[in-house]
């Protein structure tokens, strides 16, 4: 109780101060503080992320107190947090000589070494800080962790780490960075096992179960993987990630109606949770319960008109129903709220194709081409349309770039194939049917069904023959 009440007046006693400063500001004056006082100041701007006014205060304190080296060393710690390590250490080395005992200072150094590149040199002061450090080891070492966890050195920040776990097995901050990094340096044992001690002594982390869910999922071991799950939904039925996690789960194993039990179970703690809603929808599509997923979709779209997901999902619903005009009507809604999804515009010319709306399709396709240029789905489609309104050049020109990055897939080579004999253009025709059969001899009887002139072309069917007496395991065309 009395903590508390000493915790109320220095907060009160830091604001008054903060007001006195910013009316001294406002007024232009000069009004003088204790190098207490600018400290407090210093702290208060720094905690509301606002580092400009952090560092005036600052400046005004080093014109009163120029020898205050608990302000110069926060000065340099805001220049570090602000992405200036370069300036840090030229303030540092104007200071270090006095302060060659200040554990603080040699602590700072190393963190702005680190981010400037020079490791080796950080770790030798960080060496230093710890040293110097006695009653505060533990901190010094876990700021140290944090200064490598920064710049993605993770076996370093696991040592420093250790240090302090040695120091104080019952940090929760510790053991949980111990197992975050052990998770980043792929030794889930590890990770498991400081997660465990975390939960060891604080039971009730949803966050952590979910993490530890996710790490046993991870190395698939699924039992104890729902387990955590459904312990970090009892702890916080309002603990969104656990439950959509839990859902990808049970999706992965093909349990689409655990997936549904799971999102009902959110919906009844959110009803408006759109993406819930959304996904319950995919669920219900994906188990072919189209009337459901169509409600799951509506009942997002009112409480969120711009929702692209749902209107995506309304559109395939419609899709896989046939009902193309609907589809587009859907597809043209996800596209106008998420116009750079790749995805969304691929699934609106494949309904612009089935409506023979082909011009629309070839945009369509075209843009998700554009947006994702590794979506082989949506090049080809966008070419296999070209080929129908017998833009073959065009059509050509379209794989002609695929196959700069695809040489060696059997498809891309075939359907080149396929197009340079429809524009009776034989030696190319010969040459990717050449390479086609050489990758994948099975793969030309598609060729043949879906381009049936290409089989009565002499020069393919001699290449086959030769295949054949070269490899006779294979099967002869008929």
């Amino acid at each position: 109780m009395f903590a508390d009440w000493d915790n109320y007046q220095e907060e009160d006693e830091t604001l008054e101060v903060v007001k006195r400063y910013r009316e001294m500001i406002a007024n232009n004056e000069n009004a003088f503080f204790d190098l207490y006082e600018y400290e407090f100041i210093i702290d208060y701007f720094v905690e509301q992320f606002n580092f400009k006014d952090a560092v005036s205060a600052v400046n005004h304190a080093l014109v009163q107190h120029p020898y205050a080296t608990s302000v110069k060393l926060k000065y340099i710690q805001l220049l570090i947090e602000t992405g200036k390590p370069g300036k840090a250490l030229g303030i540092i080395r104007n200071i270090q000589e006095a302060e060659a005992s200040n554990y603080e200072l040699f602590l700072a150094k190393g963190i702005a070494l680190n981010l400037t590149g020079k490791f080796r040199e950080a770790k030798s002061v960080f060496d230093k800080a710890i040293s110097l450090s006695q009653e505060n080891r533990e901190e010094v070492a876990y700021n140290i962790a944090q200064s490598y966890m920064q710049i993605g050195k993770h076996s370093h920040a696991v040592n420093y780490l250790q240090l302090a776990f040695e120091i104080n097995k019952e940090n929760v901050l510790v053991l949980y960075d111990l197992a975050l990094n052990y998770e980043k340096l792929d030794i889930p044992d590890r990770s498991i096992e400081y997660y465990k001690r975390y939960l060891d002594l604080d039971p009730f982390a949803e966050h952590v179960w979910n993490n530890l869910a996710l790490l046993y999922s991870s190395i698939e071991d699924f039992t104890k993987a729902a387990e955590a799950f459904d312990f970090a939904i009892a702890i916080n039925p309002h603990y969104f990630s656990a439950y959509f996690n839990k859902a990808d789960l049970c999706i992965f194993h093909n349990n689409i109606s655990g997936a549904i039990e799971v999102y009902r179970e959110l919906l009844l703690q959110d009803g408006s949770n759109t993406k819930a809603l959304s996904e319950l929808g995919n669920c219900y599509e994906e188990s072919g319960n189209y009337p459901e997923a169509l409600i799951a979709f509506d009942r997002a779209i009112t409480i969120s008109a711009d929702c692209s997901d749902a209107w995506f999902g309304k559109g395939l619903v419609y899709f896989r129903q046939k009902k193309y005009r609907a589809s587009i009507t859907s597809f043209r809604k996800a596209v106008g709220f998420q116009k750079a999804n790749s995805d969304y515009w691929f699934m609106l010319g494949e309904a612009y194709a089935r409506s023979r709306k082909l011009d629309q399709a070839i945009h369509a396709y075209s843009k998700a081409a554009e947006l994702n240029p590794l979506d082989f789905e949506a090049w080809m489609a966008c070419a296999q349309v070209l080929f129908r309104k017998k833009r073959i050049g065009e059509a050509i020109n379209m794989l002609i770039r695929l196959y700069q990055k695809n040489h060696e897939n059997p498809t891309i080579n075939y359907r080149l194939a396929a197009y340079h004999a429809y524009q009776m253009d034989y030696i190319n025709a010969y040459k990717y049917f050449e390479k086609g059969l050489k990758i994948n001899f099975q793969e030309h009887y598609e060729m043949f069904r879906s381009f049936p002139k290409t089989k009565t072309i002499p020069a393919f069917r001699a290449l086959i023959q030769e295949q054949f007496q070269a490899n006779p395991a294979i099967r002869k065309i008929k």
